[in-house]
């Protein structure tokens, strides 16, 4: 992959990107990756993420993103009771990289290719759970599937908390990375 990684730091309020292109942007273990999203998307969105869903969808409106258009693979190690206007498949437990893998791809698969938006927010909780070369791989497999669909996607971690070696092979599965810490 000829893709060109230029870490930067940005100020601005709003990431610009353009459609396929797959952004690593390293947050503090403070900040929320919900705010990483325009507040004027297009298209639906797919949601990685080990938050409850009904955490998601207040994050989605408080960001004036309507929950509807959304949905959610919850990477956790409960059952998951949610009702409202989300779409959530099957919880996936942290390491289960094939069930991850397999439900996020048949979410993706939803979305109109070349309009949509992914957010996976949850790489420190496979990177913690799974082994590294795995969760390298399974994300390498997931960036290019989003890639591959013309989708822009914004994969989120907290590098503080990466080994360096986990954090450079995911720089190497991504277009671009930004420092927002």
């Amino acid at each position: 992959m000829s893709s060109e990684h230029n870490t930067e730091s940005i100020a601005d309020e709003q990431l610009r990107i353009e459609p396929g292109t797959q952004l690593l942007v390293s947050l503090s273990s403070m900040q929320r990756p919900f705010s990483l999203l325009p507040t004027s998307l297009s298209g639906n969105l797919l949601i990685v993420s080990s938050k409850a869903p009904a955490t998601v969808e207040r994050a989605l409106r408080d960001r004036g993103i309507d929950p509807a258009t959304a949905g959610l693979v919850p990477i956790t190690g409960s059952e998951v009771e949610y009702g409202g206007a989300l779409w959530t498949s099957d919880p996936v437990v942290p390491d289960d990289l094939t069930g991850l893998s397999m439900r996020f791809t048949s979410a993706l698969d939803a979305l109109e290719p070349g309009h949509g938006w992914v957010l996976f927010e949850s790489l420190n909780a496979l990177a913690m759970y799974a082994q590294t070369d795995r969760v390298c791989r399974c994300f390498d497999h997931l960036a290019e599937r989003t890639r591959d669909r013309n989708l822009r996607g914004i994969y989120a971690v907290v590098a503080d908390a990466l080994d360096e070696e986990a954090y450079n092979s995911f720089e190497r599965s991504v277009d671009r990375t930004l420092d927002r810490r």
